[in-house]
């Protein structure tokens, strides 16, 4: 399972990411569409802590080059429920999947959902610091991680 952030600026956002992936064990990080002080200082903190735990860090400019690069089985797009009209099947993720979550308080553009599946893990926005921690959580809980 690939995990990404796509779309930041932030690049407190981005150490934090990388922060709460790598703690849940997960080995590979992916980040697509980072600009500003993420592409610039956020980017290369994230790297130098994968480096430090002896995981991995990928970084595109968009992510239509994640998907064409790592080919996964399915994309999904974590939002909320205003933008996604399912909740997350947890037992569906599988082990070659592409899970994304929006750095951008916006959250993702039309073009973007047509990307992948859409799917929602608390009703109200939490971001996608407390997405990931959520979803990391609920999959280490249910032994799919």
């Amino acid at each position: 399972m690939f995990i990404a952030l796509h779309n930041t600026f932030s690049s407190k956002q981005v150490e934090e990411f990388a922060k709460i992936v790598f703690g849940f064990g997960v080995d590979t990080i992916v980040i697509t569409k980072a600009t500003g002080s993420a592409a610039q200082s956020g980017v290369p903190v994230a790297h130098k802590l994968a480096c430090k735990l002896g995981k991995n860090v990928l970084f595109f400019e968009d992510l239509d080059d994640a998907i064409e690069v790592l080919r996964p089985e399915k994309v999904i797009l974590i939002g909320n429920k205003g933008t996604c009209d399912k909740e997350i099947d947890f037992n569906s993720i599988g082990k070659n999947d592409l899970v994304v979550f929006c750095g951008a308080s916006t959250g993702f553009t039309k073009l973007e959902l047509e990307k992948g599946g859409c799917a929602y893990i608390v009703e109200n926005e939490v971001g996608a610091i407390g997405g990931v921690a959520i979803f990391l959580y609920k999959m280490k809980e249910l032994q799919l991680l």
